[in-house]
């Protein structure tokens, strides 16, 4: 059975030991480097981006008139009925985020306006890099007063770091920022439920945790799927006395976004009911979306093969600690503590949407890892802390949770900072035919650190997340030198089991696929690329002459 630690103990012990440096460090892992690459069209992320020009230059919704200043939005549009104009085929809550971020990028630009490349950094920032630290910070606060400071730390690094969620804390495909919005909702109902079983109210939590699960449905359309076990919960909680007000309080936050979502899709393609997948353009994504509901038939072995198994986007291989985590999420779950109930609504959104992606009929593009699993991966993170706080006095245990945590943490550092969005159709083995010889070949993205001071921030980040984690690591072990030294031979022995990817046959197209990612590479050397002009739009509404040309910053 899990002990919860006391919880003011803890609190004391968390602010002496500084677990908010942990909070700035994973800051400046995930935003110092700055991945970015102009010559490829990244489908999820511009139609979003034409959208939020749209939303703030024309304050409309469709993406195909001048605000778009030129710009082809890809494949991932769907055509109204209702107005024949072109929208994104994904709900719009990620759109406006990178409003927020087109603002910025607007206000600190000069007369000519921003590029392309400073409002996608901007977008980024507010729909994926600030998310997942607040997320972080959320969790390291929560898992820290019930587990300790280090332990806590520890869960929160492997999650940040050491999972797929590094490269989405880099993109605006609006994973991240559905996680950041889902697991906040879901912790608030499950300390309502709690709340009122210890006599106090637990209304205004529910109507917060429902209203923030909701928003997650108008950033990812599949986030819909955690009001099962959400549902769970509160119809357990409300047949208990006062759970009834906390059942209809969580149901109350959620239809609030619900709700607006729902009059935009009947704004936009006549129907509450009616998505953007409903009315996609592309042939073959509509063929994919038709089959079934929307693209979801019976669980097939081949689906839960390549999101969890297959080397090439298998989460086993992104994130092998997920099977750590699963292991301690269900031991937590059949505890008689208070730890129980969150663990099972945890275990319960990652069984669900294990079984989700496994009935998919498409893949999922361009992607580091299975990025449908992106929204419930924070769910890890109490599994993690419930198996660290078990092994911490165990040599063994302790030395084998380091290796798969260097790999893992290497792996996504290399993934989230040189090229997070690879194309698997030309890829076995994305590690070892294409990150490690972008590393090896001295590429380096656009960073913050050589804008500060002209010095390169890559190695600093990649190197800086595999020693800070083991720092992390070695605070949690309690054996003196021989826990060090097995956590040291447990490392080394992670950094190895990188390199062992190679030993995966690569795809025959693999040297084209690496040819073409370093011939379109960004930054050139010594350089920096040119990048399409937003230039303002003439009171007509009409982009002026010239504005849209690229040149550089």
């Amino acid at each position: 059975m899990v002990q919860i630690p006391n919880i003011k103990a803890l609190g004391d012990r968390m602010r002496r030991r500084g677990t908010g440096w942990v909070l700035v460090w994973l800051a400046l892992m995930l935003g110092l480097c700055v991945p970015y690459f102009e010559s490829t069209r990244n489908a999820n992320e511009r139609p979003r981006l034409l959208q939020a020009m749209a939303l703030v230059d024309g304050g409309q919704w469709s993406i195909d008139g001048p605000t778009s200043r030129g710009l082809d939005p890809g494949p991932d549009v769907s055509r109204s009925r209702v107005d024949r104009h072109l929208y994104p085929n994904k709900p719009p809550g990620t759109t406006l985020a990178a409003a927020v971020g087109y603002r910025v990028a607007r206000a600190t630009a000069d007369e000519r306006g921003p590029t392309l490349r400073r409002f996608t950094v901007w977008a980024r920032v507010f729909g994926g890099f600030l998310p997942t630290v607040v997320l972080c910070g959320v969790l390291l606060r929560r898992y820290a007063a019930m587990f300790g400071p280090a332990v806590g730390a520890g869960a929160i690094v492997l999650y940040a770091l050491g999972t797929p969620a590094a490269s989405y804390a880099h993109l605006l495909y609006g994973h991240q920022l559905a996680a950041a919005l889902l697991c906040p909702g879901v912790l608030l109902l499950v300390d309502a439920g709690q709340a009122e079983a210890a006599g106090a109210s637990g209304r205004l939590p529910a109507f917060a945790g429902g209203l923030l699960a909701g928003a997650a449905v108008g950033v990812e359309y599949g986030a819909v799927f955690a009001a099962l076990p959400i549902a769970g919960l509160l119809l357990v909680r409300g047949l208990r006395p006062g759970g009834l007000g906390v059942l209809l309080a969580g149901l109350a936050g959620a239809l609030v976004p619900v709700g607006a979502l729902a009059l935009y899709h009947a704004r936009i393609f006549g129907s509450a009911l009616s998505t953007g997948y409903h009315h996609v353009t592309n042939a073959e994504f509509a063929a994919k979306h038709g089959q079934g509901l929307l693209g979801l038939g019976l669980p097939r072995w081949d689906a839960f093969h390549t999101h969890f198994v297959s080397a090439d986007g298998g989460l086993v291989w992104w994130a092998p600690t997920v099977v750590l985590a699963l292991y301690g999420l269900a031991q937590a779950s059949r505890s008689r503590d208070e730890l129980a109930a969150e663990a099972r609504v945890h275990l319960a959104l990652l069984v669900l949407y294990g079984l989700i992606v496994s009935s998919l009929s498409f893949e999922g593009g361009w992607r580091v890892g299975p990025r449908y699993l992106v929204v419930v991966l924070p769910s890890l993170c109490m599994g993690w802390a419930v198996v660290l706080s078990q092994v911490r006095t165990s040599i063994f245990g302790m030395g084998f949770f380091t290796l798969l945590a260097t790999y893992a943490v290497l792996v996504n550092g290399l993934a989230a900072n040189l090229w997070p969005h690879c194309d698997l159709t030309n890829i076995h083995q994305p590690v070892a035919e294409v990150l490690l010889p972008l590393w090896e070949h001295d590429r380096e993205p656009y960073d913050l650190l050589r804008i500060a001071i002209g010095r390169s921030g890559l190695r600093l980040v990649i190197v800086g997340s595999v020693v800070g984690t083991w720092v992390v690591l070695v605070s949690i072990g309690e054996g003196g030198l021989r826990m060090a030294g097995a956590m040291i031979i447990g490392g080394l022995l992670g950094l190895l089991l990188v390199y062992a990817t190679r030993l995966v046959e690569p795809h025959p197209m693999g040297t084209r696929n690496l040819a073409y990612i370093e011939r379109i590479w960004e930054p050139p050397a010594g350089g920096t690329a040119p990048s399409h002009r937003l230039g303002p739009l003439e009171p007509s509404g009409e982009p002026l002459v010239g504005g849209g040309s690229s040149s550089r910053r």
